[in-house]
């Protein structure tokens, strides 16, 4: 598996793409709320209820514009960490708050900053120890004519891009990998 790949888990069975619809990664089980061809196990991932996976079975977890649906995310963190083995890599891809798509779907629940896994990993999911250890990071920006300023700001401190320019500048989507820790 190549970690800059977010399209490809390793092998059949060790990788778990959530909300994958007709867009399931090579290599991966795909689960989804709805029967998408692809889809390999229809369940309400964000029922509150056990995912219908085993402690440690994947190496490679992506949810690719997923997360920003979920009602419940400590559920969803988790599961993931649940289902996960030592050393799996997370890929999380959503909508940045700033962006008209996290807010133009009424489906959207959550709407999301560049550290929201930090404050999963390092508070409410920390105790009695870290779950997760963020390794990138990175706010995404569509038609630079106009929001390339955003851009170079936020190559230079995200956190006074999003506190200051966010709104100035809007991002489309935010990309977060993490390591599970266990």
């Amino acid at each position: 598996m190549h970690s800059n790949d977010p399209e490809r888990c390793t092998t059949p069975g060790q990788g778990l793409d959530i909300g994958c619809g007709s867009n399931k990664g090579a290599g991966c089980v795909g689960m989804d709320r709805l029967p998408f061809d692809g889809v390999d196990v229809v369940f309400d991932f964000d029922s509150g209820q056990p995912w219908p996976f085993a402690d440690s079975s994947f190496d490679f977890i992506r949810a690719i514009h997923v997360i920003e649906h979920v009602a419940n995310p400590l559920h969803f963190f988790e599961e993931v960490h649940r289902t996960a083995k030592p050393g799996c890599e997370v890929h999380l891809e959503t909508p940045h708050y700033s962006s008209n798509n996290s807010w133009g779907d009424p489906t959207h629940v959550r709407h999301y900053s560049v550290d929201f896994l930090d404050v999963v990993a390092n508070g409410f999911l920390s105790y009695p120890k870290p779950k997760y250890k963020v390794s990138f990071k990175e706010i995404r920006f569509s038609g630079l004519l106009f929001t390339w300023p955003g851009w170079l700001i936020s190559r230079m401190s995200r956190r006074k891009y999003e506190k200051y320019f966010a709104w100035i500048f809007p991002a489309s989507s935010i990309t977060v990998k993490a390591s599970v820790l266990k």
